[in-house]
C-alpha cells in the first residue's frame, strides 16, 4: 500500500467521523469559551491532536488555530471536559412523549397542563393520599408556598408556575409525619435531587423508611429567581402583581399575564433579568429533573403542550394509563423535540464553568495634597429592603509590606449580578480622605471575586471602601484597618 493510499483512507475515516459530529460553525469558539477561558482545560492536548488546523501552544498552554476552522466539531467533541453525550445532557429515560391535558378546567392554564392532569388521575384512581405542590402565598402575591394537597380539586387550584425556590421537602416531611402513605412530590430538579438523596444515599432519612412511598414528578428548570429583587423590578415598572394571573417563560422571554388566555401585559428578555437569578442556579447542571420518576417541561413541545419523560417503569405506566383513561393526550417524542432539549441541556451543564475571578491591578501616583473627607453615609433604605440581612459584598484584605500595596478582595455575596457597580477607596486620616480612587464595574456576577491592589504610603492605617449602584443606591460602606502582621 502506498503512502498516498494510506493517507487517503486516513482522511476518509476522519471525514466520515466529522459528519457524525455536532458540526457547529463555532466549534472551536465554543471550546475556547466554555473550556479554555473558564480555566478548566486539562492541557491534555486532545483537541490539537485530532484537528489538522489546530496545534498546541506550549507557551500559553492552550490550542491555537494554524488554519481555517471548518466547524466540524472534532475538537469540541473529543475534549474530556465538554458535555456532549445525550444521556449526560438529559439523563436516562424509558419513553418520551409530547402531552397535553384533556381536563376542561385545566385547558388554557400553564403550557400543556400535564402535571395537574397527572395529579388528578392519581387522586381519582386512589393511587396517592396526598401530593406536595407549590402554590401562590395568599398573603404575598406570587411568592411561593409549599402545600400538602389531598384532592383533585386542590390539584386544579395548584396550576401555574412560580419561578422561585420553594421549600417543598419540608412539606413532604410534614406529610410523612401526618401518616400519608403514598405521596406525589412535585418539584424542580434541585428539590427532586434532595428527595432522591434522602431515599437512596446510605445516610438518607427515607432510605429505610417503609411507611411511605414517594412518586417524584420533576419540573424542567433553567433558572429560578429571587422574588425579593425580581418582583421589586416588576413593581418599579408599574406592574401590580395582585392582578397577574399567570407567568411563563418561552422563546427567551419572561411573560406576565392579567388574563389566562390573553396577551402578556409585559415581557422581559431573560438576559435582562439575569441579575435577579438565584445564585444556586450558577451551579446547577440539571435541566430535566434527571432523578424523577416523571419529568415534565415545555421545551421542544410547542404551544400548549408539554415534553414528558418517563424515567422509571412506574412513571411510564402512570402516563400511559392516564392517557388511556382520558386525562391526557400523548404522542411520540421525535428528534426535533429532542434537539431543543439537548441544546438547553448543554447550556445548563456548562453553566457550572461560568464562575469567574477577575484581577485588577491599579498603578497610580499618589498625590500629596489632602482633600476634605466625604462623610460616608449609611446603606440606602432600598438596599436594606431588597437585600434584607444579606450583605451585598464581602471585602477581605492582605498587606504586601515590601511593595506597600493593600490588596482588597471584593466578592459579590448578594446572590445575583450587580450591574454598574461604583466602587470607591480612600485612605482615612482623622477627618481627611487621602488618595481617593473610584472605578465602575460593569457586571459583578454572583460570588465572583475582584482583586484590587491599592497603593499606600504607610503600613498602618485605614481605608474606606464604599460601593453603590444606580438601582439600589449605596450598598456597602466600611472602614477597614490594616497593619503589618506583627502588629495585629
Amino acid at each position: 500500500m502506498t503512502e498516498n493510499e494510506d493517507k487517503g483512507k486516513y482522511d476518509y475515516s476522519f471525514d466520515y467521523i466529522s459528519k457524525k459530529l455536532e458540526g457547529k460553525k463555532d466549534s472551536y469558539g465554543m471550546l475556547m469559551k466554555e473550556i479554555i477561558r473558564t480555566g478548566i482545560c486539562t492541557e491534555c492536548g486532545t483537541c490539537a491532536a485530532v484537528c489538522p488546523v489546530l496545534e498546541w501552544d506550549h507557551l500559553l498552554g492552550q490550542p491555537k488555530l494554524i488554519g481555517k476552522c471548518t466547524g466540524c466539531g472534532i475538537c469540541y467533541n473529543q475534549c474530556p471536559r465538554t458535555i456532549t453525550d445525550p444521556i449526560e445532557l438529559m439523563g436516562e429515560f424509558k419513553t418520551g412523549y409530547v402531552a397535553n391535558t384533556n381536563i376542561p378546567e385545566v385547558i388554557g392554564g400553564q403550557d400543556g397542563g400535564t402535571v395537574v392532569s397527572l395529579l388528578c388521575y392519581l387522586f381519582d384512581e386512589h393511587l396517592i393520599d396526598a401530593a406536595i405542590v407549590t402554590m401562590k402565598d395568599p398573603n404575598k402575591p406570587w411568592y411561593p408556598a409549599a402545600q400538602i394537597i389531598t384532592s383533585k380539586e386542590d390539584a386544579i387550584k395548584s396550576a401555574g408556575s412560580i419561578y422561585a425556590h420553594s421549600q417543598t421537602v419540608e412539606s413532604l416531611m410534614d406529610a410523612i409525619r401526618e401518616d400519608y402513605r403514598s405521596i406525589a412530590f412535585v418539584g424542580t430538579p434541585c428539590n427532586i435531587d434532595a428527595v432522591e438523596k434522602m431515599m437512596s444515599s446510605p445516610a438518607g432519612m427515607l432510605k429505610y423508611f417503609m411507611r411511605a412511598h414517594v412518586l417524584k414528578i420533576g419540573l424542567f428548570c433553567m433558572d429560578s429567581f429571587s422574588p425579593e429583587t425580581l418582583y421589586s423590578r416588576f413593581e418599579n415598572d408599574g406592574i401590580d402583581l395582585s392582578k397577574i394571573v399567570k407567568m411563563d417563560i418561552n422563546k427567551g422571554k419572561f411573560h406576565l399575564y392579567e388574563e389566562l388566555e390573553g396577551e402578556p401585559v409585559k415581557s422581559y428578555t431573560i438576559r435582562s433579568l439575569h441579575k435577579y437569578k438565584s445564585s444556586s442556579c450558577n451551579f446547577c447542571v440539571d435541566l430535566t429533573a434527571e432523578n424523577a420518576d416523571i419529568s415534565v417541561g415545555s421545551v421542544g413541545s410547542g404551544p400548549n403542550k408539554n415534553t414528558v419523560f418517563a424515567r422509571t417503569g412506574m412513571g411510564a405506566e402512570i402516563i400511559q394509563d392516564a392517557a388511556k383513561k382520558g386525562y391526557l393526550t400523548i404522542e411520540p417524542f421525535d428528534a426535533i423535540n429532542l434537539n431543543a432539549v439537548l441544546f438547553l441541556g448543554k447550556l445548563k451543564k456548562v453553566s457550572q464553568y461560568n464562575i469567574q475571578k477577575r484581577k485588577v491591578f491599579i498603578v497610580k501616583d499618589q498625590p500629596s495634597e489632602e482633600s476634605a473627607r466625604i462623610e460616608s453615609g449609611p446603606i440606602s433604605e432600598k438596599a436594606k429592603s431588597v437585600f434584607g440581612s444579606r450583605r451585598a459584598l464581602s471585602v477581605a484584605k492582605s498587606l504586601n509590606e515590601k511593595e506597600k500595596v493593600l490588596k482588597l478582595t471584593i466578592t459579590n455575596t448578594v446572590g445575583f449580578t450587580l450591574e454598574d457597580l461604583k466602587v470607591r477607596f480612600a485612605l482615612v486620616d482623622d477627618v481627611f480622605e487621602k488618595n481617593p480612587w473610584m472605578t465602575t464595574i460593569k457586571e459583578l456576577f454572583p460570588y465572583e471575586t475582584l482583586e484590587i491592589g491599592y497603593p499606600i504610603e504607610n503600613l498602618e492605617g485605614a481605608v474606606l471602601v464604599e460601593a453603590s449602584t444606580e438601582e439600589y443606591g449605596k450598598i456597602f460602606s466600611r472602614s477597614i484597618k490594616f497593619a503589618p502582621e506583627e502588629k495585629k
